[in-house]
């Protein structure tokens, strides 16, 4: 009787993260509270146009510590280059009353924990 051959897949690269496609993950600290500018001339939607200016989002994560931390994940496993994008934040300069000038981006990466 013939039998069937079982062909695993070859395994990802650690680390790896994607939903069908490669994703990268980064974090912004933007040292003060962004929480009261979040209208359409407000400093998070400044915030959201720079990172889609080189990047898809796909995940805004929720503001944390104390409303000065955002992290997201966009489309593409080197869709943001993090300088650039720390640099062309901190260009944002004061928006809403928000000083982002001192804003610091970092690069992430997803720790699922068994």
């Amino acid at each position: 009787m013939a039998g069937i051959t079982k062909v695993n897949p070859t395994a990802t690269k650690v680390p790896h993260a994607n939903i069908g496609k490669p994703v990268q993950l980064f974090t912004i600290d933007y040292i003060n509270a962004i929480n009261g500018s979040a209208g359409p001339l407000g400093a998070q939607k400044a915030v959201l146009d720079t990172i889609m200016n080189t990047a898809t989002i796909i995940m805004a994560g929720p503001l944390g510590n104390s409303n000065t931390e955002q992290t997201f994940m966009t489309e593409g496993e080197d869709s943001v280059v993090v300088a650039t994008l720390q640099a062309a934040i901190r260009a944002l300069g004061t928006v809403d009353s928000v000083d982002l000038s001192g804003a610091t981006v970092n690069a992430k990466t997803l720790v699922i924990a068994v």
